[in-house]
């Protein structure tokens, strides 16, 4: 995930000239470097006026974005965030933007602070789900999206026992998928899988090859994504320095990993 400037522009690539400032998402492309070569559809132009700090964010945005699309939120409805890290939180305030009554879930304190102060609703430590019921006076969340990064299946059970029948639960982190059949089944909970930052991803037509899916088809494409969210940040509906990220220089990149897997910061 990056932001710069273009220098240089291949063949029949109309809609990009040299000077523009863009960003750049997907992994072996928008490499943490210098100079980079992408392809255009994972490349979007970054909105007049947004820092290129905000938008170096475009790959983590377009990955809650895509998660909340899963989920398909409706106005006033309870949507529950089962991890608070970095995708969490701007999870949490792409809900919010959608009219949602948000509830985060995560066992760092700090972390659910920061979470009220960005607008959540309520935010609990995993202990405490229990009062989600009352929070949706005894129905449940109407939807549950799991941002967590762990091995265990609690995310996932916690998920299946705070939601109400006939909804969602969508996993967007990385979590244990044990899970059992029963409990599942009488709730007729529908469980997703949202796949990164959207349709297009692992997809090596599109991703390598450039061709784009049709709009009347597929409305959402990874790279419609990356472009949404940017227009979010463009509009300070999301501010992703609210979150206070930490600045390293690109000759500490070695250090700054180094102190990513010490402290296990938000």
């Amino acid at each position: 995930s990056l932001s710069g400037e273009v220098i240089e522009i291949g063949k029949n690539i109309l809609d990009l000239k040299k000077g523009d400032f863009v960003t750049a998402s997907g992994a072996g492309n928008a490499n943490h470097a210098e100079i980079v070569a992408v392809p255009r559809t994972l490349v979007t132009k970054i909105p007049q006026g947004l820092d290129l700090k905000q938008a170096a964010s475009v790959t983590l945005g377009a990955i809650a974005l895509q998660g909340v699309r899963q989920a398909n939120p409706k106005l006033g409805e309870s949507v529950v965030v089962i991890g608070l890290g970095l995708i969490g939180q701007l999870t949490c305030k792409l809900l919010k933007n959608s009219g949602c009554k948000v509830v985060g879930i995560d066992i760092d304190g700090k972390r659910c602070e920061i979470a009220r102060k960005l607008g959540a609703d309520m935010c609990l430590n995993p202990t405490e789900s229990r009062q989600i019921e009352f929070f949706t006076d005894g129905f449940g969340a109407d939807a549950t999206i799991i941002t967590a990064s762990t091995e265990s299946n609690e995310p996932l059970k916690q998920a299946m026992e705070i939601t109400r029948k006939k909804v969602t639960v969508v996993i967007v982190g990385a979590v244990g998928l044990n899970l059992q059949r029963s409990p599942w089944y009488e709730k007729e909970i529908d469980l997703k899988i949202s796949c990164s930052y959207g349709p297009g991803r692992y997809d090596a037509t599109y991703e390598e090859e450039m061709l784009d899916y049709p709009l009347p088809f597929v409305r959402w494409t990874e790279n419609r994504n990356m472009e949404e969210y940017l227009k979010l940040l463009a509009e300070g509906k999301v501010d992703f320095l609210a979150l206070s990220p930490q600045d390293f220089p690109f000759e500490s990149a070695q250090k700054a990993y180094a102190d990513l897997q010490e402290k296990h910061p938000l």
